[in-house]
């Protein structure tokens, strides 16, 4: 068994649409995070080589939000290209929700090694937690990243509440 270190950048923070109960990033949900539209890449790339220098071997470029649009698209493609002009050899990871695969081709052609996209809970239990999307569309998510030639890191949240059979 071999474990890789990652670090992350929420490089787009809060004020998402959707109503996942166990996120701060909701604009349902108070919180007292900060709440920004764009980190500046000069910040990411910082960050970036401070991962590398703390022995990660991946990086993690977040966003809120349902997913990527054309906007957000193009800010994580200007990130991830600057973190691998500044920083060779991380391994980069895309965490920006719902997309299709022409939009998670354009990441990997930017760089993106690695699409992160959590199932959550079971299929059944999935209402429980939000209501402004589907389970399935999150399914179809990871079956497009895998599809555009991504790695798929996939993971689940236990104790909101769903039976031992979920």
């Amino acid at each position: 068994m071999q474990i890789m270190l990652c670090a992350i950048s929420n490089i787009a923070s809060g004020n998402c649409s959707e109503d996942c109960k166990y996120c701060t990033q909701s604009a349902h949900v108070k919180t007292d995070i900060q709440k920004y539209r764009r980190k500046e890449l000069s910040q990411i790339v910082l960050e970036a080589k401070m991962a590398k220098k703390n022995e990660a071997l991946g990086f993690c470029l977040v966003t809120a939000g349902l997913g990527l649009d054309d906007e957000k698209l193009e800010y994580v493609c200007e990130a991830a290209k600057a973190v691998q002009k500044e920083v060779p050899n991380l391994l980069l990871i895309a965490c920006n929700g719902m997309a299709s695969v022409e939009q998670l081709k354009e990441l990997k052609k930017a760089g993106i090694f690695s699409y992160n996209h959590n199932l959550e809970t079971s299929k059944e239990f999935f209402p429980q937690i939000c209501t402004t999307h589907t389970w399935e569309s999150r399914f179809q998510t990871n079956l497009n990243a895998k599809e555009a030639g991504l790695m798929l890191c996939c993971g689940g949240i236990y104790g909101m509440g769903e039976s031992e059979e979920d």
